[in-house]
């Protein structure tokens, strides 16, 4: 085992840390479920569909280990300086949609294309790699209970994970360069909600489980905390969300890969309703 500053499997662990923005739906839901709407008084008509687009940032940390190929299993505690420092391109976003107040769709997307680096393992040698990944979640929800605006819903689907992971490892016994793509999709089922404060503050929570053995051995993700909003069209939130996952493709020699982490950290977005 060796552990470094960013290993080619820290780099792997980085770029799985935004699809982990996808293990629970993010905050978008912090936006109040649209009202009644009229000409007059006298004649209200309740909108059939309500849409949401929220981009939002992660700062997680990731604990864990992680095994690439026949690379050493490796220990993981990246942080989210490390993460920066070789993001070259990232994009996350949030999409809702609603229908007459209780059945809904979601779908959210994190890329992630972190550059080439370089390690020095205690056992000697040299190991970079390069990582992109695509993490995609779309889940249909149904929300049972509703009161003025807070609501609590019950949602299912699934999360897919696509790792593309240049390595090139120089180290005793264990020299190769190649590229490695990873690919699954965990069933997932959880439950979230929101309560309105006032008109200004809500509380938001999430919570769901995964895997099942189907795919990964176990996933589990929980998210929680506040949004203001400005109007019925915009809000912010600022939420703390933490995912795990144990993953082994059940392959070995320059096949293998497994990933079992948690990760962490704080998140930030906006959302608009239209």
């Amino acid at each position: 085992m060796f552990q470094t500053n960013l290993s080619s499997s820290a780099l792997l662990a980085c770029s799985l840390a935004a699809a982990i923005a996808l293990a629970t739906p993010s905050g978008a839901a912090d936006l109040p479920s649209p009202p009644p709407t009229s000409d007059t008084p006298e004649f209200r008509v309740e909108r059939s569909w309500d849409f949401v687009i929220a981009p939002y940032l992660l700062a997680p940390t990731i604990q864990g280990d992680t095994t690439i190929g026949r690379l050493p299993n490796t220990s993981l505690d990246v942080s989210p300086g490390t993460i920066f420092d070789n993001l070259q391109f990232g994009a996350m976003g949030h999409f809702e949609a609603l229908y007459d107040g209780r059945f809904g769709a979601t779908l959210d997307v994190a890329y992630m294309d972190l550059g080439s680096g370089r390690t020095f393992p205690r056992v000697g040698g040299t190991v970079s790699a390069g990582v992109k990944q695509l993490v995609s979640e779309a889940f249909f929800g149904y929300r049972f209970w509703r009161q003025d605006s807070s609501w609590l819903e019950a949602y299912a689907g699934g999360r897919w994970w696509y790792n593309q992971i240049d390595v090139t490892a120089n180290v005793p016994r264990n020299s190769f360069s190649r590229t490695i793509t990873e690919q699954w999709i965990d069933p997932v089922i959880g439950l979230r909600g929101q309560h309105f404060l006032n008109d200004k503050w809500s509380l938001f929570g999430s919570a769901n489980v995964g895997g099942f053995g189907l795919v990964s051995d176990f996933t589990w993700g929980a998210q929680a905390g506040v949004g203001y909003h400005f109007n019925e069209r915009w809000a912010m939130h600022l939420h703390y969300k933490a995912t795990g996952v144990d993953y082994d493709n059940g392959k070995s020699g320059t096949e293998a890969f497994s990933y079992d982490t948690v990760t962490h950290g704080p998140m930030a977005g906006v959302a608009f309703r239209f």
